[in-house]
C-alpha cells in the first residue's frame, strides 16, 4: 500500500505515510478542492473480505462523523477507491500521548490536569451524543502543537442505543486500560470509559499504567482485584486529593465511579489549590533589605552543610576502600555493580516484522528457522534468521503466549485461552488441542521430541510423553499462577510462579511436590546449567542464585530496575536477563559481576532465544524485535 503515496484518489493526493494499525494504513493526504491536508485512513487489503472488519470500519466513519467537537478529530467523508475502503479524517499536527509519555517518562500535574479536562470534556460530549468510546488510552490522544487535545479512532464506539454489535462475553479496548466490567466482557457504559480516563490520568503521572505487569492474566487480576497504588506515595509532592480522584474514577462497581464526565471534571477542578505549591514562585515583599539577609544567611548555611556532607561521605568511602569491606558489600547490591558499569560487546539491530501487535515469545529451530507468537493471533516465520518474515494466517482473536519447536520440526503454541495450536509445517496447517479447563497456558516447553510440559494459571500443568499428540493434566497442590519451568538434569527439575511458588519434581516431571518459596511476590523464570548452577528471576528486579541444583538460594538486590522476564545461560559461564523499561543484564562470570547492556530502548521485553550461533532475538511491546550478535 506504500504504492499510493504520489498517486490522487478522487480530490486527494496521497502525500506520505503517517502510520499503521490492526486496521488500517494512514496516509497524509492533499485536498486539493478545499486547499488543506487531511488524513485518510485506508483499511488493511487483509480485511477486505473479512464482514466484522468492514462493518466495524464504516461504522467508525459514521460514528465519528456524528460527533463535532474541538476535542474530537473531525471525519470529513468516506471513500472507495479500487476495492478499497477509507475514512477521510482531520489532519491533527501533533503527537500521540503514548509518545509523549515514552519521552518524558511522565508528565507533570499541571499539564497533565489541563490535557485531561480537554479529554473529559470531547468524550462528555460524545456520552451526551449517545455513543461510549470503549478504548480510551495515551495512542487515541493527540496533542496538537497548538496545546489543543483530540479524541481519535471511535472504531469500536458504540451507540447506547445499540443492542446488536458486540456478542456477549466479547473483549473490547486495550488491556492496560480495560474497566472490570469490560475485562468480563460485560455491558459498557459511559463509567468504563471513566475507568479508562482514570487509568491515562495515572499513566501520564506515573509513566505507567496502573497494572503494568507482563501478562494479560496479571493485568485482568489487577482490574479486578487490586486497587491502583497511591500517587502520592510514588511520586513526591502530588496531593492526596489526587489519589481520591484517581479512586473514584477507576472504583470496580460503575456505580460508585464518577457519574459523569463532567464530574470528574469538577473534581480536577478542585487541584488547582495546589499549583502554586507544586510549583512555587517567589512572593514579594516589601522590605528587600530583608529579603537579601534572609537569602545571604540561607545560602551560607547551605554552603556549610554542604561541606560538611561532602567531607563526611568522603571520608566513609574512604575507609570502606582502605578496609577492602566495599568488595563484600558489592557482591548483595547490583545496584553498586550497574553504576557506570556496561557490557559493550554486543551488537544490537532492531529486524523489521510486519506487526504492531504486543510480541510475546521467539523460538529458533536453528540458526536460520524461526516463529514469533503474539497479541491478536501473530504467529511470523522466519527461514532465514529473520531478514524475512512470512505471517501465518491464524484466528486474529486470539493471544499467544509462548511458542516452542522441537528438534524434528513439531511447532506448538499456546494460548490466552488454554489451547495448545500443533503443527508440522509451520502453521501452515495446524490442528487445535483444547485443554476444556478455562485456564490460560503461559509457558510451554520439551525437554526431548517426546516429552513436553504447558502451564499457567490455576496451577495448571499439562504433559505429553508422544510429542504433543495428547495431553493430560497433572496435579499440582497449587492453585497459584504458574510462570517457567526448567529441569536440572533429566529427573529433577523446577517450576515457579506467583506469590513465590516453587514445584520440584525428582522424576523426570511425573510428580511434582511444593517446595519452601525463596520470594515472596512471584518468581517470572527460572534457569540452570547442567553443574547445579541456577538463577531465577521476578518482582521486585530481584535475582536468585545458587549453586547447589536448587537446594539453596541467594538472593541479589538491584536498584529499583523493575520486573525481569526471562533469564537463560548464553553457556557455562554467560547468562543473559531481560526485563521491562529495556533492562538488559549480563555476567560472564556466574554472576559474581553484572553489567547493564545498553539497549537504545525504554520498553518492554518479554522473551528472548539463542540459537547455535549464539545470535540471541529478545521480543517485546508493539512489535518490537531486536537481534544481538
Amino acid at each position: 500500500m506504500n504504492d499510493f503515496i504520489g498517486i490522487n484518489i478522487e480530490n486527494y493526493k496521497i502525500v506520505s505515510l503517517l502510520g499503521k494499525g490492526g486496521m488500517g494504513i494512514v496516509y497524509k493526504a492533499y485536498d486539493t478542492k478545499l486547499d488543506r491536508f487531511v488524513a485518510i485512513k485506508m483499511l488493511n487489503p487483509q480485511n477486505h473480505d473479512n464482514d466484522r472488519f468492514i462493518e466495524r470500519f464504516k461504522r467508525e466513519a459514521k460514528n465519528q462523523a456524528k460527533l463535532t467537537h474541538p476535542n474530537i478529530a473531525t471525519v470529513y467523508g468516506f471513500i472507495e477507491y479500487e476495492g478499497l475502503l477509507g475514512i477521510v479524517m482531520e489532519y491533527l499536527d501533533g503527537d500521540g500521548l503514548d509518545k509523549i509519555i515514552y519521552r518524558k517518562k511522565r508528565i507533570g500535574l499541571i499539564d497533565t490536569v489541563s490535557i485531561i479536562k480537554q479529554v473529559l470534556q470531547g468524550l462528555g460530549y460524545a456520552h451526551q451524543k449517545g455513543f461510549v468510546h470503549r478504548d480510551i488510552k495515551p495512542s487515541n490522544i493527540i496533542l496538537g502543537r497548538d496545546g489543543n487535545v483530540k479524541i481519535m479512532d471511535f472504531g469500536i464506539s458504540k451507540s447506547l442505543q445499540d443492542k446488536g454489535m458486540t456478542k456477549t462475553g466479547a473483549k473490547v479496548g486495550t488491556l492496560y486500560y480495560m474497566s472490570p466490567e469490560q475485562v468480563k466482557g460485560g455491558d459498557l457504559t459511559i463509567q468504563s470509559d471513566i475507568y479508562s480516563v482514570g487509568c491515562t490520568l495515572f499513566e501520564m503521572l506515573v509513566g505507567e499504567p496502573p497494572f503494568y505487569n507482563q501478562t494479560d492474566f496479571e493485568v485482568m487480576e489487577g482490574h479486578l482485584k487490586r486497587d491502583p497504588a497511591k500517587i502520592s506515595k510514588l511520586i513526591i509532592g502530588l496531593p492526596e486529593d489526587l489519589d481520591k480522584i484517581i479512586f473514584t474514577a477507576m472504583k470496580k462497581n460503575p456505580e460508585e465511579r464518577f457519574f459523569s464526565c463532567e464530574d470528574f471534571f469538577q473534581a480536577l477542578e478542585q487541584l488547582k489549590k495546589y499549583y502554586n505549591t507544586i510549583s512555587p514562585k517567589i512572593k514579594q515583599h516589601n522590605n528587600k533589605t530583608k529579603i537579601r539577609i534572609y537569602s545571604t544567611i540561607g545560602f551560607s548555611v547551605f554552603v556549610l552543610i554542604f561541606i560538611m556532607l561532602s567531607y563526611f561521605i568522603y571520608s566513609q568511602v574512604y575507609e570502606l576502600i582502605e578496609s577492602k569491606k566495599i568488595f563484600e558489600l558489592r557482591k548483595y547490591g547490583i545496584e553498586s555493580l550497574f553504576e557506570k558499569k556496561f557490557a559493550n560487546n554486543f551488537k544490537i539491530s532492531k529486524l523489521e516484522i510486519q506487526t504492531k501487535s504486543n510480541l510475546n515469545s521467539v523460538y529458533f529451530l536453528n540458526n536460520n528457522i524461526g516463529i514469533v507468537a503474539g497479541d491478536s493471533g501473530t504467529c511470523l516465520l522466519t527461514t532465514n534468521s529473520g531478514k524475512n518474515w512470512i505471517t501465518k494466517k491464524i484466528d486474529s482473536s486470539l493471544t499467544f503466549n509462548d511458542v516452542f519447536i522441537t528438534d524434528d520440526g513439531k511447532s506448538f503454541l499456546i494460548t490466552n485461552d488454554g489451547n495448545i495450536f500443533y503443527s508440522r509445517d509451520y502453521f501452515d496447517n495446524y490442528r487445535v488441542n483444547s485443554t476444556n479447563n478455562n485456564c490460560a497456558l503461559l509457558k510451554i516447553k520439551f525437554v526431548d521430541n517426546l516429552i513436553g510440559f504447558a502451564l499457567g494459571s490455576k496451577g495448571t500443568l499439562l504433559y505429553t510423553n508422544n510429542g504433543g499428540e495428547t495431553w493430560g493434566q497433572l496435579k499440582t497442590g497449587t492453585s497459584e499462577l504458574l510462570y517457567d519451568i526448567d529441569f536440572v538434569n533429566k529427573n529433577t527439575g523446577f517450576i515457579v510462579g506467583w506469590n513465590g511458588v516453587v514445584l520440584k519434581t525428582n522424576n523426570g516431571g511425573l510428580n511434582w511436590n511444593p517446595e519452601k518459596p525463596f520470594a515472596n511476590k512471584y518468581i517470572k523464570s527460572i534457569a540452570f546449567d547442567r553443574s547445579g548452577n541456577g538463577f531465577a528471576v521476578g518482582a521486585p528486579g530481584v535475582i536468585y542464585y545458587t549453586n547447589d541444583g536448587g537446594t539453596s538460594w541467594n538472593e541479589y538486590l538491584t536498584n529499583n530496575m523493575g520486573s525481569f522476564q526471562k533469564i537463560r545461560f548464553l553457556d557455562n559461564k554467560k547468562v543473559l536477563g531481560v526485563g521491562n523499561k529495556g533492562t538488559l543484564i549480563y555476567t560472564d562470570n556466574l554472576g559474581d559481576d553484572w553489567k547493564l547492556v545498553d539497549s537504545g530502548y525504554f520498553i518492554n521485553f518479554s522473551n528472548y532465544c539463542i540459537t547455535p550461533n549464539k545470535n540471541i532475538y529478545i521480543t517485546g511491546i508493539n512489535g518490537l524485535l531486536l537481534k544481538i550478535k
